[in-house]
């Protein structure tokens, strides 16, 4: 197949699904915060627990899958395999996120069901990008990182799911919650925003060239961190700090670099974004509930919010005036956000 821009571009509906979704997912953490502020400093709370599933498994990878699905074809220079397996992936993945919430919150019997709805739902989505990523003529190390990033957002809700289901039969084992924990804010978060940001934050400033090879170190160092975590090792924490440190010599180096030097509202909050991981890692071993929260709602938070800043419009742009332009007056794409709006927020 002869690839073209055309047949990269998935239908904006796909995209836009998995936003809009990530979006209510995030207003009913928001007035589930509002409500109950207190549990987030109470470890394994079930109201903070429907609290973290909803940001981070509904806002958090709701942004992801949708940027995923608009991204790896670009990354990739491939078709997406059978993108319309998205919607059953949104469905599944949808109802996993409303189950799991409602059953940390009021019936805990439905939590290994909204659990079992969530892995299947990824479990498609890594099947799709399985074969998409076959189809890739070439590779470089963006690709690596989305590469792990599904095979984390697999792994997560796979060992969620056991810890669930171990409550119920008898052989829970809580060193599990902390590999659920390293798989999803290190696996999915952290490869996913450092790995994905690089590329995006390369797109939003005009950076061409800069060398890749950073990057694959990051995430080796950053795989092997998450492997001495999980083993109970000093040496994983010292990794995960390496990681930490490469990251921001990359963005330094895409910034020292770009062609675009105003800093438009996404680059802003992806680096303010890292000013909280560095404060997270900073206190992981001291204060984990902290540490959890500077990186959820700093580093991941704002990173995301920052994010759709800049992908929302462009999506909306490029499907609705893109073949548009040349031939009539269209609005430039600076103009699609009143970027002002989104500081005051």
């Amino acid at each position: 197949m002869i690839v073209t821009a055309k047949n990269r571009t998935v239908p904006l509906s796909l995209p836009l699904g998995f936003f809009l979704l990530g979006e209510a997912f995030f207003l009913a953490f928001a007035l589930l915060f509002a409500l109950h502020p207190e549990v987030l400093s109470v470890p394994r709370h079930p109201l903070g627990l429907a609290l973290a599933h909803l940001f981070l498994l509904g806002l958090g990878v709701g942004v992801l899958l949708g940027a995923m699905h608009q991204l790896v074809p670009v990354v990739l220079e491939t078709p997406l395999y059978r993108h319309e397996l998205g919607y059953l992936v949104m469905f599944l993945w949808g109802l996993g996120v409303a189950l799991l919430a409602l059953g940390f919150a009021l019936r805990p019997t439905l939590v290994p069901l909204g659990g079992g709805f969530a892995l299947v739902g990824l479990l498609l989505f890594g099947y799709a990008m399985l074969r998409t990523f076959l189809l890739a003529p070439r590779w470089n190390r963006v690709a690596t990182a989305l590469a792990w990033v599904v095979f984390y957002l697999v792994l997560t809700p796979f060992l969620g799911l056991l810890q669930a289901l171990s409550q119920r039969y008898g052989f829970y084992d809580p060193e599990r919650l902390t590999w659920h924990l390293l798989a999803g804010l290190g696996g999915v978060f952290l490869l996913s925003i450092l790995g994905v940001g690089y590329k995006l934050l390369s797109m939003f400033t005009l950076t061409h060239g800069v060398d890749e090879r950073v990057l694959g170190l990051l995430l080796f160092a950053a795989n092997l961190g998450f492997l001495g975590l999980a083993m109970g090792e000093r040496l994983g924490y010292l990794l995960l700090l390496l990681s930490y440190a490469l990251a921001l010599y990359d963005t330094w180096r895409i910034l020292k670099n770009r062609m675009k030097k105003a800093l438009d509202i996404g680059v802003r909050h992806y680096l303010l974004g890292l000013l909280f991981l560095g404060l997270a890692l900073l206190a992981l071993p001291f204060n984990p509930v902290w540490a959890a929260l500077w990186f959820a709602l700093g580093f991941v938070g704002l990173v995301v919010t920052g994010m759709l800043y800049k992908i929302l419009p462009f999506l909306v742009w490029t499907h609705r005036y893109a073949p548009r332009a040349g031939k009539e007056k269209v609005p430039l794409l600076k103009e699609m956000l009143p970027e002002g709006a989104g500081y005051g927020a």
